[in-house]
């Protein structure tokens, strides 16, 4: 036993003695890489001091490159001002982006990038910059300059006075005083004013009336399926479903006008997720496509938004005896929150009014991320909301700032980056000019 530990001793002791050899030893590597790294920036330095920038930044590179360590941070940035320094303005933007690819920018450097695209007229990239710089550090000034940059505006002007919201592929119903047809969010006619009544398009096909009677229509004006069941109003169109009226009655159709439940309601709401909100004796249930009833007669009130659906983003806008509120697509309420008045659910928050008519918005957190204060409002989408300030309609961002003047006669909601508004009688089209890429 005596001899067992007296062995294990010794082990402890020679593992011990090794242990400390190879700490000495990483000592000495660690000290000979700064010694060694100090005397290539010390050459490096001494070329950049007589300027000659294209031999000192190699040597620099070469110190980042074969010794790691606590300095190569702080050579990098030298290299990056070497670069501007010597007008190599490539590379140093270049070298900005690699930074900025690995997470070691700096917020200047953001900044500055962002700044050298908007001078290139690089906007798209500006943005992309800026949002990347936002995600790291928390300044007031990048966010200024991408709320500055992300609303920029295409104002495009129409001889028409009546258009409705977009749905779907950008085609926008006009009423030319006779007859309805579509145009282009550049307000080029794309299908001729021959029609009665005109429904936004969803998806690849819209619901027209053509010499009395209700008809499919694609993107050319072909005609897919007619109503032969004789249907008096067409109210919805979302997908593959149509709601309409027959007799007084409402139902859901298919969008070839075959019966699904026929015309058995008082009122019925498509949506684009399949979903139906329908009305008998008074009250409204959540049903799907076809009718079955997900929830019970409860609700007072279902509030359609700019496309006439209710659903937007999964939610929608409905009311019972203590208010209005918001549900998901179970019907379940989704806060406590209960308001005298909302507008429909477009996809991001909720218009809100209290008692005396004011209006405000919910981002469904908060019963208000955006106080009571408006003479009307619509919900937001695109990150911005229509609202009517002294008379006049504009629209304001998140953070309850104009990004469009307010100096329509009526406006619309957002959709896909472009909304309709209305100005001396006219109706103009406006198009968020990067909402595609923010």
């Amino acid at each position: 036993m005596v001899k067992r530990k007296k062995g294990l001793l010794i082990f402890l002791t020679v593992l011990i003695l090794i242990l400390g050899w190879f700490f000495a030893a990483a000592v000495v590597v660690m000290n000979d890489a700064h010694r060694n790294q100090n005397m290539i920036l010390i050459q490096a330095k001494s070329l950049l001091e007589d300027k000659l920038y294209m031999r000192a930044i190699p040597k620099y590179q070469e110190a980042a490159d074969y010794y790691k360590t606590e300095q190569n941070a702080q050579i990098e940035k030298t290299i990056l001002a070497t670069y501007k320094e010597a007008g190599k303005l490539d590379e140093y933007y270049s070298l900005i982006a690699d930074r900025i690819e690995q997470n070691k920018a700096e917020l200047d450097e953001y900044k500055e990038y962002a700044a050298y695209y908007e001078e290139a007229g690089d906007i798209k990239s500006a943005i992309g910059i800026l949002k990347a710089g936002m995600g790291v550090y928390e300044d007031a000034d990048l966010e200024t300059d991408y709320e500055r940059l992300r609303y920029e505006l295409k104002t495009v002007e129409s001889n028409v006075g009546e258009m409705k919201q977009p749905q779907a592929d950008g085609y926008i119903p006009y009423f030319d005083g006779e007859h309805w047809g579509y145009a282009d969010t550049k307000a080029r006619m794309v299908l001729e004013a021959d029609y009665e009544e005109a429904l936004a398009f969803s998806g690849k096909y819209a619901v027209v009336k053509c010499n009395g009677v209700y008809t499919l229509i694609d993107g050319i004006g072909d005609w897919y399926a007619i109503d032969k069941l004789g249907l008096d109003e067409v109210t919805g169109h979302a997908g593959a479903r149509i709601t309409a009226k027959k007799d007084g009655k409402a139902g859901i159709y298919s969008n070839t006008f075959v019966e699904i439940t026929g015309a058995v309601y008082e009122d019925a709401v498509i949506s684009e997720n399949g979903l139906c909100f329908v009305k008998q004796q008074g009250k409204w249930a959540l049903a799907d496509g076809n009718g079955e009833l997900i929830t019970d007669l409860i609700y007072d009130d279902v509030v359609r938004n700019s496309h006439g659906e209710a659903f937007a983003a999964g939610f929608a806008v409905v009311k019972d005896a203590t208010g209005y509120f918001i549900v998901n697509e179970k019907g379940e309420a989704m806060n406590q929150f209960r308001y005298a008045d909302a507008k429909g659910m477009e996809g991001s928050w909720v218009a809100v009014a209290d008692k005396n008519g004011k209006w405000g918005f919910t981002d469904g957190v908060q019963e208000t991320a955006i106080p009571y204060q408006y003479q009307d409002a619509h919900s937001m989408s695109c990150d911005v909301a229509a609202v009517n300030y002294a008379g006049k309609w504009g629209y304001i961002s998140k953070k309850n700032v104009f990004v469009i003047d307010p100096e329509y006669e009526t406006a619309v909601p957002f959709f896909q980056g472009n909304a309709i508004v209305q100005k001396m009688g006219l109706c103009e089209i406006l198009t968020l000019q990067y909402y595609s890429y923010f």
